[in-house]
């Protein structure tokens, strides 16, 4: 593959030779991504034509000038992780922000830092810690880059207390024709990065959303995001070696609780309750797979310790709390959750346990999170089906049990699916209990059947999920053709706006939606 005449030159004379590429071997690189091959079956996929390394928002807008004269597409990344970063056409190119890498601002009083695309949650948590801050760190991992997320879905481990895709604030944003817009308080005459909402239309809708463009209007390549108070250590307290690390906290001020229940309904109740009552800055249900993979050193340490292990962890809640103002909050927050596992019949599980032993659900997980890569190792390749079901904590379990699970266990029984019997999920608290969702995880091989599977799978939740009038999971690119129709037809919304920024279609193009419903 390659660009249309001069292009290639273009770019060179724009960024220096030396920041644009198209060897194969470069490239190739580019056309690999976990769950690809499931992923792209249909749409198939493209080794980029080259990739591009800007390292300013300057360069950023001279490289989609240059794309929209001489009629070449583009897909703008961050670190790299998900699917929707491979090229679904020829004559692609890649635009990689890694010479965009700057902290530009921490500002202490107002406490939110200013951040280029590929300052990853570990290089922005390391400072901010310095100066007593942090931020809800990616569950995907701390190596993720955090305008990234912020724009995908803005989760984190600690979102029970700081909340579910609120850390957007100011942002400078180029648009496919290659004009920056600054939204939030950017757009106000002196140009400040406080606010994400702004006087006036609000636009941080139309760059987030439920799960972001997708680099399909354009890159954004300055971002501010919100900061929160942190009584830790200054250097992130870890100890040991891979895969046996620990983290040390002040154990006045940090604390986490792992508590078992009888039945997942009475874990939900207790979830329930410590958001009425506003403890805690983590609460997740714990699924025996991601702790024991967590505290395995090897695929077949995992498999010799698995029908054991997952009988005995069942129904785990792992709650953190965090003394923000001193250690008389953790004394009286552990006071209330006392009291909330008395009444819901829970059952504390001690450090003398044999459970407590593996769970690695602790401290150094719920701030910088690093546990994601170790799930790969239980059979090459996992995800969730369907999963998330983002709505109330009750709308979580019952998606999970009505058809999540009866669509993983025919994948078990069928031998492509890691078996699972027990059907523990990850459920995750956000805001205070007002907003939940749930994680059924599977594990998979490097398999075309499995892959055919997990995507079926993955959209039958969604149709399933309409016909009940529930909340349908993450609908990516041409699933908004399913979910649109019986949510106000926002797929032509969007696909509107699509066009009218990128007529084109050059900006990955298939997303946010593609100009066309998929085949069948």
């Amino acid at each position: 593959m390659s660009l249309p005449n001069g292009a290639y030159q273009a770019l060179e004379d724009a960024l220096g030779k030396e920041h644009v590429c198209d060897d194969p071997s470069v490239t190739s690189g580019y056309s690999y991504m976990w769950l690809m091959y499931a992923t792209h079956a249909q749409t198939g996929r493209y080794r980029p034509a080259a990739v591009v390394l800007p390292a300013s928002t300057d360069d950023v807008q001279t490289i989609i000038k240059i794309a929209n004269r001489y009629r070449f597409n583009y897909v703008p990344v961050g670190t790299n992780l998900f699917p929707p970063n491979i090229p679904t056409r020829p004559d692609t190119i890649i635009i990689d922000p890694k010479r965009m890498n700057r902290i530009i601002e921490i500002d202490y009083d107002n406490m939110y830092a200013v951040v280029e695309p590929y300052v990853t949650y570990a290089q922005l948590q390391a400072e901010t810690m310095q100066q007593g801050l942090t931020l809800t760190v990616c569950e995907g991992g701390a190596q993720c880059s955090v305008v990234a997320n912020n724009m995908f879905q803005g989760m984190g481990g600690t979102g029970h207390k700081f909340g579910f895709n609120r850390g957007v604030l100011g942002c400078d944003w180029v648009l496919p024709n290659g004009e920056i817009l600054r939204i939030g308080s950017r757009g106000n005459a002196t140009g400040d990065w406080f606010w994400g909402d702004c006087s006036g239309m609000n636009l941080k809708g139309l760059l987030r959303a439920d799960t972001g463009h997708c680099g399909g209007l354009g890159m954004v390549t300055t971002m501010a995001v919100k900061l929160f108070p942190y009584p830790g250590p200054k250097i992130f307290p870890v100890k040991g070696t891979n895969p046996d690390f620990s983290v040390d906290f002040p154990k006045d001020r940090f604390k986490v609780n792992l508590i078992k229940f009888s039945t997942r309904e009475k874990l939900i109740d207790a979830m329930y309750e410590i958001g009425h009552e506003e403890i805690a800055i983590a609460v997740h249900e714990e699924p025996a797979s991601m702790i024991l993979c967590g505290d395995s050193a090897s695929v077949e340490d995992f498999w010799h310790k698995w029908p054991e292990f997952s009988k005995k962890w069942v129904n785990v809640l792992s709650v953190t709390l965090f003394g923000f103002s001193s250690p008389k909050q953790v004394t009286y927050e552990q006071m209330v959750l006392d009291k909330i596992v008395e009444e819901t019949g829970g059952e504390y599980i001690t450090e003398e346990s044999e459970l407590w032993e593996h769970a690695n659900c602790n401290l150094g997980e719920q701030f910088r999170t690093g546990m994601s890569n170790r799930l790969y190792r239980i059979a090459g390749d996992f995800f969730v089906m369907g999963g998330f079901g983002f709505d109330s904590l009750d709308h979580s379990l019952k998606m999970s049990k009505e058809f999540m699970w009866p669509i993983i266990m025919e994948g078990i029984e069928k031998g492509l699916f890691a078996p699972d019997e027990l059907g523990n999920d990850w459920l995750n608290s956000y805001q205070l209990g007002h907003f939940s969702e749930t994680e059924p995880l599977i594990y998979f091989e490097h398999d075309l059947e499995a892959g055919k599977s997990f995507i079926g799978g993955y959209v039958q939740t969604i149709q399933e999920a309409l016909k009940r009038k529930m909340t349908p999971s993450w609908p990516l690119g041409p699933m908004t053709y399913i979910t649109g129709p019986s949510m106000c037809n926002y797929h032509d919304l969007v696909k509107k706006i699509k066009e009218a920024v990128d007529p084109r279609m050059t900006s990955n193009p298939g997303y946010p939606v593609p100009p066309e419903p998929p085949p069948g």
